[in-house]
Formats: structure tokens, C-alpha cells, sequence
């Protein structure tokens, strides 16, 4: 159910975005709950991400059906430190959908 967008300027990240992905993939398994057949992350790289003005940084942008968003973001941030970023340059927006607004599998699911 949670679709989660990752964007980013930082090129370490661009350059192992398969990777990115299974480290956000698995932070909303675990803090989120959700099962794998549900989890949809995309990793898209952007011209520039300024967070607190400063540039290379990263957007994370979640919709789900529930969810800790707390919980998400570090272990978003443990998994992205592996790569140098520090918690200061990630962001992330949580909102709450219903199943009506989400879908799968060609049909909605509420």
C-alpha cells in the first residue's frame, strides 16, 4: 500500500539507486509494517535538493494506509548514512491515505 518517493540530487545515491530503494523498501516493511507485495518505492533523481538551503539533500515524500513515520525516517537515515548523508540533509512528508484512494492489481482496494 505505501507508495514512497525518494528524490535526490546526491550522486552516490543516483549511482546505487537499486540499493536506495531496497534500504527505503525495508524501512517501510519494518517501521511501517506493510508486506513486501504492498511496498512501492521510486528513487528519482532531481536537478537540485536544497534542505535548510543547503544543497545535496533528499526528499522523501510517503502515502500509506497507516503507518509510524517516526520510525520510517531513522531508519532511513541509518540506511542513507551508509552513504555519507546525514540526517540533516533528509526531509520526509507522511500523508494518510484510505484504501478507496489506493490501488493494486488493477482495482482499487476499498
Amino acid at each position: 500500500m505505501p507508495l514512497v518517493q525518494v528524490y535526490t540530487d546526491i550522486d552516490s545515491l543516483i549511482a546505487d539507486k537499486t540499493q536506495v530503494a531496497e534500504i527505503v523498501h525495508g524501512a517501510v516493511k519494518q517501521a511501517l509494517g506493510k508486506p513486501d507485495q504492498y511496498i512501492t518505492v521510486l528513487v528519482c533523481k532531481t536537478e537540485c535538493v536544497t534542505v535548510g538551503g543547503k544543497p545535496e539533500g533528499v526528499a522523501i515524500l510517503i502515502e500509506s494506509i497507516g503507518g509510524d513515520l517516526d520510525s520510517f525516517v531513522k531508519a532511513v537515515c541509518v540506511g542513507l548514512g551508509q552513504y555519507g548523508v546525514a540526517p540533516s540533509q533528509i526531509t520526509a512528508t507522511f500523508r494518510g491515505v484510505s484504501f478507496k484512494e489506493f490501488a493494486m492489481n488493477g482495482a482499487a482496494l476499498g
